[in-house]
């Protein structure tokens, strides 16, 4: 199995990135696959309309900076909330997206405050991302509020951080279920994305 983790920061070295590498210790731990797609080290150029043509720049640039992604049996999304919005970087990469890319498969929302925030991403990528591309978003999420102040070490510092590192854990668990579910769909035969290749 294999799983996809994109952190949404513009910055580098982010607290979304330090969110990031915890979820993958704990997916390797558990003998997981895992890619993780950084977008401030990493960034994708803004999209543009030259992805709709085969032989564009652009769209030998994602070819290449996109490679496993199809792979992939499920994806964690980590993204801070900006001015009460996910990410600018993260909307972008959803633009990239076509629909055989992630299609029909699970993925989870993770989101990251340095206050009291980061409802609003969840909500927001629940509402808009998945027309097109055909995730399928788990009804668990995790809001790291606070961020500064867990994760920072290899073991909790607190009372929130001990919570935050089982829920963590146990959103992870369920995940990997949802993926090993999502197989039988795939395969089932009815995906037609060549014939319907846009949400409604």
């Amino acid at each position: 199995m294999r799983i996809t983790l994109v952190s949404g920061s513009h910055r580098k070295n982010s607290q979304s990135l330090k969110v990031t590498n915890f979820l993958a210790s704990i997916l390797k731990d558990k003998g997981i696959e895992i890619k993780i797609l950084d977008l401030g080290n990493s960034p994708l150029p803004i999209w543009e309309p030259g992805m709709w043509e085969k032989d564009s720049e652009i769209k030998k640039f994602w070819n290449e900076y996109n490679q496993g992604l199809s792979e992939s049996d499920a994806f964690v999304f980590i993204t801070p909330e900006y001015a009460g919005m996910a990410s600018p970087a993260m909307k972008n990469f959803f633009l990239y997206l076509s629909g055989g890319d992630i299609s029909h498969k699970p993925g989870l929302i993770i989101t990251v405050s340095s206050g009291m925030g980061g409802s609003y991403p969840n909500a927001e990528l629940r509402m808009s991302s998945y027309k097109n591309t055909r995730i399928v978003y788990i009804p668990d999420h995790v809001i790291v509020r606070h961020v500064e102040t867990l994760l920072n070490s290899e073991s909790p510092e607190s009372k929130e951080d001990t919570y935050i590192r089982s829920r963590l854990n146990y959103v992870l668990n369920v995940l990997v279920e949802y993926a090993k579910a999502f197989t039988a769909i795939r395969s089932s035969g009815v995906i037609d994305i060549k014939t319907y290749p846009f949400g409604l």
